[in-house]
């Protein structure tokens, strides 16, 4: 069987496997975190694989809870919902929405085709097969269509840390990543000058794939990956250039990229004229408005911390990363290709190496960039300023992977013309002391993961998988790499049937029936995330919790002098408390992302804002100083509902009464 039957076959497979995993309502969300949180053991049976993951509370906690917002209010996806933020601040979320850009958002259909849940596995499994589909379709055009690189070089990709931990965060890594790489596909394919039907078919999928990268909305990954893309696409053209005569046509034909420009233009240009408003309320924020880089913040051990990938797990990561998504990465064989292309400079005129040039180029200076601090001009002129030294990694590790498999099959081919053993030897001696250096200088701030036995098995790990990279054993390499990868991938992500912990939950039923009784009513949950959260996901108005953009009106209000503007005016979790006194309003600044507000429930403001229903985790003891009355509690879910006390009626005096 050649390698086009093969690639078709694969790429029925994945779609099989989307249709059957869609049907059966499977997804992988951290959800059976809300079991552990409400004490309900019962909603656990939705779980069939592995353990929900506290780290990835940006999922369970904010993004879902937020999707759920989005469905129950009325009318449903609404493009402003103001529990989740000021303006078009689900938008910025990469939530659902009843907007004309959700056309070109193919991993969002299946909500307005479906229930919730199903729309929910519709979503998650878009993920996971249109980025082994994207990959693999882009990673095989770069190989010349062979099957096997490209079917290696995709579960590289899937399998690494970093896409795991980062699957379902906010900026919707997985979809950001196949609309980048079918993007440059279909540029590719058309090159070859297709008939008028595929041309047009390229040309839509290109527009698709363009308009929902921008729609992902989030400069510091994207603006790294457009640099990159053009690297690849630059190597692409230059490799082309060399083997097609000079009479030939070398690049696509410009009408189907005008086509494509003006169709992504057309799309774009309202979406971003409509959006312009909640955009300038996102630049003045403290954060991520204000964020800037400048660049050498990494250092090297943390830049190629994905040596020790293998061995990081929920449990056990670097603990000075803080946790283990910051932690995670991608393992740098590139480091091993970029050696020997600078070892081979000027040997052979393969003009296959013409591909691989410009990508290594790209990765080195976003090295350079995450590990030395360029001058300040340098960020702001090209964009990096955006993009955090940290956000750096995905893009060198993408690239990365991409070089490695497309730099093997030069290796290969130059060893099989002309062996030169002494000059693999000593690149393999190189990389893997480079390798053992980096690991050890990472084991001085990590010494409770890097322990002995652990930063021997990693040395020892890294130095086979370079030494089977560089002598080359393409199978052997390819076998122990995934395998290494591959079993800590599958423990990242559990396996779900539908969101049982989280919509079949006593406490939602409590809360939705208040909520249909006083559907306007405002709410604050005080002293807890999670009972935001959970107001948030029964979509009631809730001024806690996860906010995407700060209702700068609201904190005015409680802020008249504008003292703690840099405290409130950010993306973050706002964590009510309960001031003892009316006249006191606090805001203490957690972290960049957290941000406690300390207020009495009779402050004017909240009256104002027809705040009703307190939800606290614990009973308040006497609630009557705080003109609050018990209306509900729910023990076992750790909630006590409190509400406002009418109005005391004045009493009328009896005719002739003394």
């Amino acid at each position: 069987m050649n390698s086009a039957a093969y690639s078709r076959r694969f790429l029925l497979l994945l779609l099989a496997g989307f249709i059957i995993l869609t049907s059966l309502n499977i997804n992988g969300s951290s959800v059976g975190m809300w079991s552990a949180i409400l004490t309900e053991q019962e909603t656990l049976s939705s779980l069939l694989y592995s353990l929900p993951r506290d780290a990835r509370s940006d999922e369970w906690l904010v993004w879902t809870p937020s999707l759920l917002a989005q469905a129950k209010h009325h009318p449903s996806f609404p493009v402003e919902n103001p529990a989740i933020g000021a303006a078009r601040s689900p938008m910025l979320m990469n939530l659902p929405t009843r907007h004309y850009s959700t056309l070109f958002r193919p991993q969002l259909w299946g909500y307005f085709l479906f229930d919730i849940e199903h729309g929910y596995s519709w979503n998650w499994n878009a993920k996971i097969f249109g980025l082994l589909a994207a990959m693999f379709l882009l990673i095989r055009r770069l190989s010349d269509g062979r099957f096997w690189p490209a079917l290696v070089g995709t579960a590289w990709i899937f399998c690494s840390s970093y896409v795991q931990w980062w699957f379902s965060s906010l900026p919707m890594l997985p979809e950001m990543l196949a609309s980048w790489a079918l993007a440059l596909w279909c540029v590719m394919k058309l090159c070859d000058r297709p008939p008028r039907n595929a041309a047009i078919a390229l040309t839509v999928g290109l527009i698709f794939a363009k308009v929902n990268f921008a729609l992902c909305m989030y400069p510091p990954y994207q603006i790294p990956l457009v640099y990159l893309g053009v690297a690849i696409l630059a190597g692409w053209f230059w490799k082309r250039r060399g083997e097609i005569p000079a009479s030939g046509q070398w690049l696509p034909e410009w009408r189907w990229l005008a086509f494509a420009a003006a169709g992504i233009a057309l799309i774009l240009v309202p979406f971003f004229v409509q959006m312009l408003p909640t955009l300038r309320l996102v630049a003045h924020t403290v954060y991520p408005g204000a964020q800037r880089a400048t660049g050498g913040a990494l250092s090297a051990s943390d830049l190629f911390l994905g040596l020790a990938e293998p061995f990081i797990s929920a449990r056990a990561f670097p603990e000075h990363r803080g946790n283990v998504c910051a932690a995670a990465n991608f393992f740098p064989v590139w480091l091993g290709a970029a050696c020997w292309m600078a070892a081979t400079v000027g040997r052979g005129g393969n003009l296959s190496r013409r591909l691989l040039w410009p990508p290594l180029l790209c990765i080195l200076a976003f090295t350079v960039f995450a590990l030395c601090p360029p001058p300040s001009f340098i960020g702001r002129f090209t964009l990096l300023s955006f993009s955090t030294e940290e956000d750096m990694i995905l893009p060198i590790g993408i690239g990365g992977i991409l070089l490695s498999i497309l730099a093997l099959r030069e290796m290969t081919a130059e060893t099989a013309e002309t062996p030169h053993p002494l000059r693999r030897i000593i690149l393999i001696i190189v990389c893997g002391g480079l390798a053992a250096n980096l690991l050890i200088a990472a084991s001085g701030d990590s010494p409770a993961f890097f322990n002995d036995w652990r930063l021997v098995s990693a040395i020892a790990l890294s130095c086979c998988i370079f030494a089977l990279y560089l002598w080359p054993t393409k199978r052997a390499f390819a076998t122990l790499l995934i395998i290494a990868l591959f079993l800590p991938a599958t423990r990242v992500n559990p396996v779900n049937r539908g969101l049982a912990p989280l919509t079949k939950t006593s406490a939602l039923s409590v809360i939705e029936k208040i909520r249909q009784s006083f559907p306007d009513a405002q709410w604050i949950a005080f002293d807890g995330t999670h009972q935001s959260a959970l107001l948030l996901a029964a979509g009631v108005n809730v001024l806690s919790g996860p906010k995407m953009l700060p209702d700068l009106d609201f904190f005015h209000e409680l802020d008249p002098g504008g003292r703690d503007l840099n405290i409130y005016n950010r993306f973050a979790m706002d964590v009510f408390h309960l001031a003892r006194k009316p006249d006191v309003v606090r805001f203490i600044l957690i972290n960049s992302g957290a941000f406690h507000v300390i207020v009495h429930p009779v402050n004017p403001v909240l009256r104002k804002r027809d705040v009703r229903f307190f939800v606290f985790s614990t009973p308040i003891g006497d609630p009557t100083p705080f003109d609050l009355q018990l209306l509900v509690s729910i023990p076992n879910r750790h909630m006590w509902i409190y509400g406002l006390k009418p109005p005391e009626t004045p009493k009328t005096p009896k005719p002739g009464g003394a």
